[in-house]
C-alpha cells in the first residue's frame, strides 16, 4: 500500500506541463497572478499555459480562451475559477489528459452551507469518475524546488530535507518564509486544504517513502480516516523525524477549523496520546516548529544536557539560565581551573566567569572571545555552548560595531570549529538600524552552520524538545519505553 501511494503521487511533484485556468487578465496584483509569478521566478522549464475566456497576453505569455485551445496534453491544472465552475473544469480536464487539478478556489464545504457542501461532493464525484486527482479545494497546492514548482515567488529555489504537509495555505507560506530566513530548506511542501480527494494520509504515506525528505513537519486541523492516519503516522515516525502541530485543540480553535477547512478537530487529549504513543515531536506553534527544525538541522546532537551560556549582560545571564534550567537543561558552574585559564587574558572588572559567562567588558575583543569559547568548549563538564546577544540593550550607535566584532565577522565561530556544538540566541529588533545588523548576523550564522534562535525561551525549549525526542527514541529502540512527547 505504501509503495502504491509513493508511485501514485510522484507525478504531482514533477508535472511535464501546467495550465493556470482562471488567471486574471486585468488586475496585475490579483491573487491568481501569484502562481504565474512563482513559475516565472523559479524558471519552470516545461510548457505552461494561461487560460481565461477574455484571452490576451500576460508578461509575454499568451492567454488561451479555453483549456481546449492549449496545445498538447496537460499534466497538471491549477484551478483559479469560481467554485460553481469547478466540476465543469474537471470534465474539460479529462478531455486534455490532465492527471491532477489543484483548486486554490475557496467557497466549498468550509463555508458550512449546504449548497457549497454539495458543490464539493459533486466535484469529488466527477473527479473519481474521470480518474483525476484533486488537491484541495481551498489551498495553495505544491512547492517543489527540485521541479521548479512554487506557489510563491519568495520561496527558496534550493532544495532541502524538510517535507511539509499543511492543511492551511497561509500557514505553509509563513512556515517556509520564516524557516528559510534561518537556513531551513525544503524538499516538498503541500498545502491541501479541504482534502476532498488527496488527503493527509496520502501525503504522509508518500513523504514517509520519499528519498528527498528526511524530516516531516505536519500542520493538521482534522483527519479523514483516523485509523489510517495513525498507521501512516506510525510508519512515518519509524523512518523519519516527524514534527506535528495540531490546530483546533480548543473550543474556539475547533470553531475556527470548521470555518477554515471543514475538518474534524479532535481533543487535545487525543492528540497528546497519539504523540506519546508514536514518538512524534509535538509543538504548540509555527514558531516552535521552526525552532525545532533549526535545531534538528544545525545543532549537532549534544551528548548530554550540560550547557555553557556565554554573552553580555548580568540580567540577561540570569534570565537565560532560568529558561534553560526550567526546561531540564543544566547550567553547571565553571570549575576554578577553567576560570583561572580565562583570567590569564580577561580583565576581572565587569566580566563574571561563572556560567552563564557574562563577558560584558571583553565582548568587543574577538580574540579574547574566541579563546574563552575554545577553553570552555574543551571542558568535559559541558555538552554544548549557547552564545547570546541582545542588541536592544546596547546604545544604537554601537550596533554596527557589535555586528562586526561580536557576531562572527572578526572571529571564527563556525559549527565544528569548537569541540562542542554551538548555538546562537539573537534577539530581533524592529528598529531599522538594529534590524539590518541582526539580519546580516543571521545570514552569517547560517553560512557558519549555526542554529539561530530569537529568544532565550525558544532556544531552551527547542533544544529540550529535540533531546527529549532523542532520549525517548533511544529507549524505544532498547525496549525500555513506550514513547512520549512533550
Amino acid at each position: 500500500m505504501k509503495n502504491t501511494h509513493q508511485h501514485s503521487l510522484d507525478f504531482l511533484f514533477h508535472p511535464n506541463s501546467i495550465a493556470l485556468v482562471g488567471i486574471t487578465t486585468t488586475e496585475p496584483w490579483h491573487w491568481t497572478r501569484t502562481f504565474l509569478e512563482g513559475l516565472i521566478e523559479f524558471e519552470f522549464d516545461r510548457p505552461f499555459y494561461l487560460v481565461n475566456p477574455k484571452g490576451g497576453e500576460i508578461k509575454g505569455h499568451k492567454v488561451h480562451a479555453s483549456l481546449q485551445d492549449t496545445p498538447g496534453t496537460i499534466d497538471y491544472v491549477i484551478g483559479l475559477i469560481n467554485a460553481q465552475l469547478a466540476s465543469r473544469l474537471v470534465e474539460e480536464c479529462a478531455e486534455k489528459g490532465v492527471r491532477a487539478v489543484h483548486f486554490c478556489t475557496a467557497g466549498f464545504s468550509e463555508t458550512g452551507e449546504e449548497e457549497r457542501i454539495k458543490l464539493e461532493s459533486e466535484l469529488v464525484e466527477v473527479a473519481h469518475r474521470k480518474g483525476i486527482r484533486i488537491i484541495g479545494p481551498n489551498c495553495m497546492g505544491i512547492y517543489c524546488p527540485q521541479s521548479h514548482l512554487s506557489f510563491s515567488p519568495a520561496f527558496p529555489k534550493e532544495s532541502g530535507p524538510v517535507g511539509v504537509i499543511s492543511q492551511s495555505g497561509g500557514n505553509s507560506i509563513y512556515l517556509v518564509r520564516q524557516a528559510a530566513l534561518r537556513g531551513v530548506l525544503f524538499s516538498k511542501v503541500i498545502s491541501y486544504g479541504n482534502a476532498c480527494d488527496i488527503n493527509e494520509n496520502d501525503l504522509l504515506e508518500y513523504l514517509a517513502n520519499d528519498a528527498d525528505t528526511k524530516i516531516i513537519a505536519l500542520y493538521i486541523e482534522g483527519i479523514k480516516d483516523g485509523n489510517r492516519f495513525r498507521r501512516a503516522l506510525e510508519e512515518a515516525a519509524k523512518k523519519k523525524t516527524v514534527i506535528m502541530l495540531k490546530g483546533g485543540i480548543t473550543e474556539g480553535g475547533a470553531r475556527a477549523v470548521a470555518g477554515h477547512t471543514a475538518a474534524l478537530a479532535g481533543s487535545r487529549a487525543t492528540w497528546d496520546a497519539l504523540c506519546k504513543q508514536l514518538g512524534i515531536i509535538s509543538v504548540g506553534s509555527l514558531e516552535e516548529m521552526i525552532d525545532v527544525l533549526v535545531t534538528l538541522l544545525f545543532l549537532p546532537l549534544p551528548r548530554g544536557r550540560n550547557a555553557v551560556l556565554f554573552g553580555a549582560g548580568g540580567g540577561a545571564s540570569v534570565l537565560i539560565a532560568d529558561e534553560f534550567e526550567n526546561r531540564g537543561l543544566r547550567v553547571p558552574p565553571l570549575p576554578p581551573e577553567i576560570v583561572a585559564q580565562i583570567r590569564e587574558f580577561t580583565p576581572v572588572a565587569g566580566n563574571i566567569l561563572r556560567n552563564p559567562v557574562d563577558y560584558s567588558q571583553a565582548a568587543m575583543n574577538p580574540e579574547a572571545v574566541g579563546r574563552t569559547l575554545n577553553i570552555v568548549s574543551r571542558w568535559e563538564g559541558t555538552d554544548f555552548l549557547v552564545t547570546f546577544v541582545r542588541p536592544g540593550q546596547f546604545p544604537a550607535s554601537q550596533i554596527s560595531e557589535i555586528q562586526v566584532n561580536f557576531l562572527m565577522s572578526r572571529f571564527s565561530m563556525k559549527q565544528g570549529h569548537f569541540p562542542k556544538p554551538v548555538a546562537m540566541v539573537l534577539e530581533p529588533s524592529i528598529l531599522p538600524q538594529e534590524a539590518e545588523a541582526i539580519l546580516a548576523a543571521i545570514r552569517g550564522c547560517i553560512s557558519s552552520g549555526l542554529p539561530v534562535y530569537y529568544s532565550f525561551a525558544a532556544a531552551a525549549n527547542a533544544i529540550n524538545l529535540v533531546l527529549n525526542h532523542t532520549e525517548r527514541q533511544s529507549k524505544r529502540v532498547l525496549g525500555e519505553d513506550s514513547g512520549s512527547c512533550s
